[in-house]
């Protein structure tokens, strides 16, 4: 139970989940031609173009997982709560579907045979096919990302700057409206910001307690009026740091994370962002 419930990477980049889709599709395809499993040894009429179907199918399936059911389920595919459960999951999700897609091109080809019937007969060829390549690709994906994370973590932590924080330098926040006045505070008590859509959230200190506000300003724009700041870096596409409050920097399967003083949860991190970003 505590391995499903260990971080993974989500595939979010479409180009490789085109690409993952269209590599799955020709390896079926190669693969019905080379061992011919399940009858396809038998001659038919346009054998090829039949087996080819089946590969279109695999394609059609694994595009299907990967572009709308993470529309259809958005709060379920939040990447930084991903775990190897979700992954598996989500990899049955794909053995369905493409289980139907399979039995739907058998079955507009061989319209005398009986749908759902053939639908279990692919389920049962389908798993034998996939589960545990899945399972082992996991596996191996799991250990070695985590191994190369946690190796790049010790490596950061060795850069970390010295814990003294400059107590004289002034931070500045403008919202949006121009009614609000600026928010002030010392470098030293910002802690971070997160972005909320349109709205970030500052999280400051007073009084040695971590506090936090929610602003109308955007990342990118709480960015550029902090650039001067060579202290403040923006670690996530929702998160920017102050580097003079990290502590720990810990590495998974999914990412790498930044343990920041007095704040319990730990602030994700980009594969962007390197030794370099702490000077």
């Amino acid at each position: 139970m505590k391995w499903l419930n260990s971080p993974y990477p989500l595939l979010q980049n479409p180009r490789y989940k085109w690409l993952f889709a269209l590599l799955s599709g020709i390896f079926v395809f190669v693969f019905l031609i080379v061992f011919e499993p399940f009858g396809a040894a038998q001659s038919i009429a346009y054998k090829y173009i039949f087996l080819a179907g089946f590969g279109v199918s695999v394609f059609f399936g694994v595009a299907t997982t990967y572009f709308i059911l993470p529309k259809l389920f958005r709060d379920f595919f939040y990447p930084e709560k991903w775990t190897i459960g979700k992954e598996i999951l989500l990899q049955s999700c794909c053995i369905l579907i493409i289980s139907a897609f399979n039995s739907l091109h058998n079955y507009n080809w061989w319209p005398d045979i009986v749908l759902h019937q053939t639908f279990f007969n692919f389920l049962k060829i389908t798993i034998s096919i996939g589960i545990f390549p899945i399972i082992g690709l996991i596996f191996f994906k799991e250990r070695t990302l985590s191994k190369r994370n946690i190796e790049r973590a010790k490596l950061l932590s060795k850069q970390l700057p010295p814990a003294a924080v400059e107590e004289t330098i002034t931070v500045q926040i403008k919202e949006e409206s121009v009614k609000e006045s600026p928010i002030v505070m010392q470098l030293s008590e910002f802690v971070y910001a997160q972005s909320e859509g349109n709205y970030i959230t500052i999280y400051y200190l007073h009084d040695n307690t971590l506090m936090h506000k929610l602003i109308r300003l955007s990342l990118k724009q709480l960015e550029i009026q902090l650039e001067h700041l060579s202290q403040i870096k923006r670690c996530h596409r929702s998160y920017l740091i102050n580097t003079q409050h990290i502590t720990a920097i810990d590495g998974n399967a999914r990412s790498l994370t930044i343990q920041l003083d007095n704040v319990a949860t730990s602030i994700p991190v980009s594969r962007s962002f390197s030794k370099a970003d702490f000077y």
